[in-house]
């Protein structure tokens, strides 16, 4: 097991200025008081994905020293990777494969999933790049001695939750999430995709989604975010199959969650603020959601 000061490496309790210097951190800041994401556009998404990685070890990479790593993608449904339900494999695939290369001998990918996992692992293809690059794809239902109860000691609403261990032991953490609509939350992306990773989801819903989603987000920080917005579901979400599929052929990449999320909204034509656990996220300075604090890169992939 690691040590506290390990764990903190992925857990940390941020402030609005730490969230800020932490992303703006990158050899390619233009500016030391703005936020850095990268948009990447392209039809073919091994390419996007490449082009990510290489902006990833650019920037600080995952870290110092960092032998393990936890990714959380999306995994929750059984549906196929053309109905966007879940993160696309391919860029799992290249991802995988640029992380063991750059040295990180061990990545776990962790889901909680919605559908049964033999369903949801094998139809969205991730379990057979995960087998691949032999990386285990871990079934959160299964394995419940996994959770550990954790405080949450900037929550306003969720105060405590049980958190899968991978995600607290790891070096590294990064979100990998798929963009989508959903019927809660209105807009599934980064921050969302934490529920993935914890014993009792329901209880978010119980109580306040979008304020659990943001007290949740003051607890976890990972190293990367890289948002799958190569196709969108733009309705019946979280699960689909979408009636209007739209394919806006993105990555988008940043150290800030709050940040990458804000940028997501773009393809729903909607106001961040708009979005009740972003507007939160603003208010309780977890991250950046104003994008006059970005550095937005526009980049493409050919």
């Amino acid at each position: 097991m690691k040590t506290e000061s390990a764990s903190r490496r992925a857990f940390v309790k941020t402030t609005a200025a730490g969230t800020v210097v932490a992303a703006a951190s990158g050899a390619h800041a233009v500016s030391p008081d703005k936020v850095e994401v990268w948009i990447l556009h392209g039809k073919d998404n091994r390419k996007l994905m490449e082009k990510a990685m290489g902006i990833v070890v650019e920037n600080g990479g995952f870290g110092p020293h960092v032998e393990t790593l936890a990714l959380k993608v999306n995994a929750a449904w059984g549906r196929e990777p053309e109905v966007g339900a879940n993160t696309h494999p391919e860029l799992i695939d290249v991802f995988l494969k640029n992380a063991k290369a750059g040295g990180v001998k061990k990545i776990t990918i962790p889901e909680h999933p919605c559908s049964a996992a033999k369903i949801a692992f094998d139809r969205s293809g991730i379990e057979k790049v995960a087998k691949k690059h032999k990386c285990r794809m871990i079934d959160l239902k299964k394995k419940q001695k996994s959770f550990r109860k954790v405080e949450i000691p900037g929550g306003r609403k969720l105060k405590e939750a049980e958190v899968a261990g991978e995600y607290l032991d790891a070096d590294a953490v990064v979100n990998m999430p798929v963009a989508k609509h959903h019927s809660g939350a209105t807009v599934s992306a980064a921050m969302k995709n934490w529920m993935g990773i914890v014993k009792d989801r329901r209880h978010w819903h119980r109580t306040d989604l979008h304020q659990c989603i943001a007290d949740f987000s003051t607890f976890i920080k990972p190293a990367w975010t890289i948002v799958d917005a190569t196709r969108v579901m733009m309705d019946h979400g979280p699960q689909g199959p979408a009636e209007n599929l739209k394919m806006p052929h993105l990555l988008i990449l940043s150290k800030d969650q709050v940040a990458a999320d804000a940028c997501v909204m773009d393809i729903f034509e909607r106001d961040p603020m708009d979005i009740k656990y972003l507007k939160y996220a603003g208010e309780m300075g977890i991250g950046v959601v104003d994008k006059s604090l970005m550095n937005i890169h526009n980049i493409e992939v050919g």
